[in-house]
């Protein structure tokens, strides 16, 4: 009896540590994160003198644990980058957070074994998981265009949404082009 119970125990641990280990991100999915390794405020200016001040957050790993028999027992890692627009930029979020919190600029998570979903917002447009793993396979590029006919959502919530944005895996975002086809370039 004592080597049945000692067995029950070992797969009850062995099945616990599948289900509740973590899961790691691969080298392509960290590319996109790489340029935010600490927090950065970007301005953007356009041709017309307006500007927008974003302020990055540095990447980071959120832990998510799920202890229940209704969900199952699992951890999901979800690997972040947040932007907030400053008061006085041109675009704004026509719904901030009730917590003022900023937005995902950046969004992937992964559980062990299970599900996984990215996604990429910035400025009104959408980018999910199908078309970043597109990108991860088929682009070797140092830029990548992100335009409005690929976003998955476009205009969500922000006023003068935009078109398109260039994204370095070096510098994060380095221009977009708005709605009247004015491109904002980086200036710092």
């Amino acid at each position: 009896m004592k080597g049945l119970n000692n067995l029950i125990g070992m797969c009850v641990i062995l099945f616990m540590n599948s289900c509740i280990g973590n899961s790691s991100f691969n080298q392509a999915e960290l590319k996109f994160v790489n340029p935010y390794f600490k927090p950065d405020t970007a301005t953007y200016k356009s041709s017309q003198g307006l500007m927008d001040t974003i302020i990055f957050t540095a990447r980071a790993v959120d832990t998510v644990e799920y202890r229940n028999l209704a969900q199952g027992y699992y951890n999901e890692n979800i690997l972040r980058v947040s932007y907030k627009l400053t008061n006085n930029s041109f675009h704004k979020f026509l719904n901030e957070s009730i917590n003022n919190e900023p937005v995902d600029f950046i969004s992937i998570s992964k559980a062990k074994n299970s599900h996984s979903s990215k996604e990429i917002y910035f400025l009104g447009l959408l980018f999910d998981e199908e078309y970043l793993d597109s990108i991860i396979k088929t682009n070797q590029n140092e830029v990548i265009v992100f335009n409005e006919d690929k976003a998955t959502y476009k205009d969500a919530n922000i006023n003068e949404g935009i078109k398109s944005f260039k994204f370095s895996f070096t510098n994060g975002i380095i221009s977009f082009v708005d709605k009247t086809d004015i491109e904002w370039l980086r200036v710092n």
